[in-house]
């Protein structure tokens, strides 16, 4: 199938002539097979370094000589490039580069980013809950992450009686995540995994968004546990890389019995609500 996909996309012309070179029983099995649809350019184009969060380059480009660094973030898309100059520290101009210098830094840092490591493109992987994640923008999969740590801050909150600690809760929040928290605080949460992590916090509005992170990778990662790990790949390196190594971590099989049931439920539920 994949074959004929190769051909019907960029051979269409040579078709006979290279199905000639199959076997008689390959032959027959090819000529079976539904013709598939065949994918534009624009899926065959590797998008992987721009999908990538600034965070996972910034190991490489410490690794380069002052006078370097500003090559490699003119090679880079404007918020990459943005994000990396503040944590390396660097405020001066960036480089004007020509085509074929703009691909060759590029394709440095494709490199080491991948350290030999082969990944499925992303126009082969299949269709999934979890896969449909990778069209998220970086902004709305944090989002997503955040939004499914409400559902273990609202299980707490529910053994909460003092008014003045959930007022102080709901003013950490954002309006739409005070929207979301509302509903799940009328009925009981499905799935607990982790309790009183509310202990830690310390009354800071930061640090419970922090907590809130930490929970909703916890769950991503539970959800994803036997996705497939270029999907896994791509969905770490989107975040950033404090956050990828967290769902690494909680990247196994829920306990629960409907575990895998309740967080595709979620996690559906928050994507359509995010895109």
């Amino acid at each position: 199938m994949t074959c004929k996909g190769w051909i019907a996309a960029l051979y269409p012309q040579r078709k006979e002539a290279l199905t000639a070179l199959l076997s008689h029983h390959d032959a027959q099995v090819f000529s079976a097979l539904p013709d598939p649809v065949p994918l534009n350019q624009e899926h065959l184009k590797s998008e992987l370094l721009d999908r990538v969060h600034f965070s996972w380059l910034a190991p490489f480009l410490r690794t380069l000589a002052s006078s370097e660094i500003p090559l490699f973030l003119g090679a880079l898309s404007k918020p990459q490039s943005d994000g990396l100059a503040e944590i390396l520290g660097y405020g001066g101009p960036l480089p004007t580069l020509t085509k074929v210098g703009k691909q060759a830094l590029r394709q440095m840092i494709h490199s080491q980013l991948l350290h030999n490591q082969e990944l499925v493109p992303l126009a082969f992987l299949p269709e999934s809950t979890y896969t449909s994640l990778l069209n998220l923008t970086p902004h709305q999969l944090a989002r997503l992450v955040r939004f499914l740590g409400l559902h273990d801050l609202a299980f707490e909150m529910r053994q909460i009686i003092a008014t003045k600690e959930l007022k102080r809760i709901f003013s950490s929040l954002t309006k739409k995540e005070g929207d979301y928290l509302n509903p799940l605080l009328l009925h009981r949460e499905p799935l607990v995994f982790k309790r009183l992590f509310l202990e830690k916090w310390d009354g800071i509005k930061e640090h419970l968004h922090k907590l809130l992170d930490e929970r909703g990778l916890n769950r991503l990662g539970h959800a994803v546990h036997d996705e497939s790990e270029s999907c896994i790949w791509y969905l770490t390196h989107q975040l950033d890389m404090h956050q990828g190594a967290l769902l690494l971590k909680h990247k196994k099989k829920p306990t629960h019995a409907r575990g895998d049931e309740i967080l595709k439920r979620q996690v559906e539920a928050l994507f359509k609500e995010a895109v």
